[in-house]
């Protein structure tokens, strides 16, 4: 009787606690001092940026089923890279570009540097990418205020442990 009780106690408890868990949303948000914040809150409740995927603009829209989220982790293909290095831009975020950059012999002080560098970079309106994985990637931006002269910043494609990584422009 004791075990049939129990058991009836835990299948309650199961059945209460995975619909609850089911219902509650993860909030992933960068915080005030840059660091990453998971949360159930909203991120504005907690001073905190979203790091939810924008709504794509016509320009860098993603082919069906290749959209990757603000914090893609991993490109397996062209146009997965391709969309998130036009996101970095539209959101004017060097950090993001870095994040897709394999840094492999690069010291810390080379990384810092060449993040510096892109964030003049992607302050410029991107006009196209051009390229593919043998290539690379050349995105082709215009700066503020220069007319219609066009600035062209080349990066290296690597794929190293099943993903597209760039490499820092030379």
């Amino acid at each position: 009787m004791i075990r049939a009780a129990l058991l009836l106690l835990t299948l309650f408890l199961l059945s209460v606690a995975f619909p609850a868990a089911a219902q509650t949303q993860v909030h992933r948000c960068v915080g005030k001092d840059g660091g990453p914040v998971f949360t159930d809150q909203p991120c504005g409740n907690l001073g905190a940026r979203s790091i939810a995927p924008p709504a794509a603009a016509s320009s860098t829209e993603a082919p069906a089923g290749t959209s990757p989220s603000t914090g893609l982790l991993c490109a397996k293909d062209m146009a997965t890279l391709r969309v998130a290095v036009a996101s970095a831009f539209n959101q004017r975020d060097a950090n993001r570009i870095g994040g897709l950059t394999l840094w492999s012999g690069y010291g810390s002080g080379g990384a810092v540097e060449n993040i510096r560098n892109l964030e003049a970079v992607v302050k410029q309106t991107l006009l196209s990418l051009e390229g593919d994985e043998a290539d690379g990637i050349t995105a082709v931006t215009r700066v503020p205020g220069g007319g219609e002269a066009s600035h062209q910043v080349h990066f290296g494609v690597v794929r190293d442990a099943g993903c597209l990584w760039l490499r820092p422009p030379a």
